[in-house]
């Protein structure tokens, strides 16, 4: 059962919800629910948007779960319209940044398991959303100078943020700082600790190093097992990304045909995930429909009709959201 909330019950709830009066499992389920209702056309989204305004305060684990799950999913269908991702923006950074002021970066004596699991969650939403603030940026700037002199430094900089440090420097840096993250693939002891480079370099901010990493993917330098991450970092990087990303698979179709060869069918599926999976457009799924249809690939065609259907609800959820309110600057601008 989900609960439809009302406009009225939303301004009701508000005060328990920034208070924290409201236990957090009824603050999480509303997020929830209220989320849900709107993929379903039962909600409007400017009332789920309202609703998660009210949680600029929060720092409970659970409830963090359905921020992070709901922000990250508007985030990549909004990320298919610029100008309104632009809106959507500032207010998921004044939410993260308000749990990053309460827990910062650092752990305490009195961290419990689920104090730990918030922090990594929260520096993950921080090289989402905020990267380009100046303290988040400098933080990261110093713990990655900090990791440079001893990769075994794990107090400065732990297994858990290296990935999002990593993203924050090269999001911020040029080709010097995309040379130094890229530097410790070579240097790393483990699979584990390369997989941090093959998952943030393509969120590097020049498209130039962006197909760099594309080309990269596929020179042969990473195993072939995980030679597709660097292709989804490129594609989830941005709007920008994911053309770039998609292009590339298009024009590097039968290199990367040959590249995989006679390995598991599950590789070509990640690829074309990677690649071709983040649009929001009715219009792009019907482009990759054809492309596949002309470019046939047997062994991955019901990943391909996944990917498709994907896309198609996300474009009838991104059509949902831009027919409403959420679509007009003075929405946001009253909200952050």
């Amino acid at each position: 059962m989900r609960v439809k909330l009302t406009s009225e019950m939303i301004d009701r709830l508000s005060t328990g919800i920034q208070s924290k009066t409201l236990p957090a499992v009824d603050r999480a389920g509303l997020l929830l629910d209220g989320y849900a209702l709107v993929k379903a056309g039962k909600l409007s989204p400017e009332s789920l948007i309202k609703l998660l305004s009210n949680y600029t305060d929060e720092d409970d684990y659970t409830v963090w779960t359905g921020i992070a799950g709901i922000i990250g999913g508007l985030d990549a269908v909004l990320s298919d319209d610029p100008t309104m991702c632009g809106y959507f923006k500032p207010m998921a950074k004044k939410i993260v940044m308000g749990l990053h002021d309460k827990i910062g970066w650092d752990a305490t004596e009195s961290d419990g398991h689920l104090s730990t699991l918030l922090r990594g969650m929260m520096i993950n939403l921080l090289s989402t959303f905020c990267h380009d603030d100046a303290d988040v940026a400098a933080e990261a700037w110093r713990r990655f100078a900090l990791f440079q002199e001893n990769h075994g430094d794990m107090k400065s900089l732990p297994s858990d943020m290296r990935t999002s440090v990593f993203k924050i420097v090269v999001k911020n840096g040029g080709e010097k700082e995309y040379e130094a993250v890229k530097a410790y693939f070579d240097l790393a002891t483990d699979n584990a600790e390369r997989k941090f480079v093959l998952g943030s370099l393509g969120h590097a901010s020049d498209p130039k190093l962006k197909l760099r990493t594309m080309e990269w993917s596929i020179s042969g330098d990473i195993k072939l097992q995980d030679f597709f991450y660097p292709m989804g970092s490129v594609s989830h990087s941005s709007n920008e990304g994911r053309h770039i990303a998609w292009e590339f698979f298009k024009d590097n179709f039968e290199a990367i045909k040959k590249f995989i060869g006679n390995a598991s069918p599950s590789l070509m599926d990640a690829v074309i995930v990677s690649c071709a999976g983040g649009y929001c457009s009715d219009e792009k799924a019907e482009e990759i429909d054809a492309f596949f249809k002309s470019h046939p690939v047997p062994k991955s065609s019901r990943k391909i009709q996944q990917t498709l259907e994907n896309m198609r609800a996300n474009a009838k959820f991104l059509g949902m959201l831009r027919a409403s309110a959420l679509s007009k600057e003075e929405f946001w601008s009253a909200l952050v």
